[in-house]
């Protein structure tokens, strides 16, 4: 963490609360914590502003919306590529996250769509063809319990 700021059990609670549900109220929080709903809001921006929290977001079930098939892409690509990749990646609606990695391959996607035709499209079409990717390895991700027929 680059900044001087502390991090207390007060933030360190506020966060966990958040980490399990981000839409969590600020009373609700101030109720666990015992901290005043403003203060809640106070901590809150102030672990934003130093960079804790980077984003509060939603996590989607792609099944439910119709993505049928979920795919973790590993892309290798030249080494003098890699940053022109990257931001081509993260602009594919079908890649849901981007990360940079060490080891054999350069990139892991997360890709969704609605079936195996548009996977076959999307990599033989758009992936394959970036200049400087060597090599894609796919992965199908099988359905969740809670996620099955």
């Amino acid at each position: 963490m680059e900044s001087t700021e502390k991090i207390d059990e007060n933030d360190l609670r506020i966060i966990e609360i958040l980490s399990a549900n981000a839409r969590s109220s600020l009373r609700e929080i101030a109720a666990v914590v015992n901290l005043s709903p403003s203060s809640i809001r106070n901590r809150m921006e102030r672990l934003v502003k130093i960079g804790v929290i980077k984003k509060y977001t939603l996590e989607l079930n792609h099944r439910k919306l119709g993505f049928e098939v979920q795919v973790v892409a590993l892309v290798t690509c030249q080494p003098a590529e890699s940053d022109s990749i990257y931001k081509k990646l993260i602009k594919y609606s079908e890649i849901s996250d981007v990360f940079r990695t060490s080891g054999p391959a350069n990139f892991i996607c997360m890709i969704q769509v609605k079936d195996i035709s548009k996977l076959a499209r999307f990599i033989t079409g758009e992936l394959e063809k970036l200049e400087g990717v060597e090599r894609i390895e796919t992965m199908f991700i099988l359905p969740q319990e809670e996620s099955m027929p």
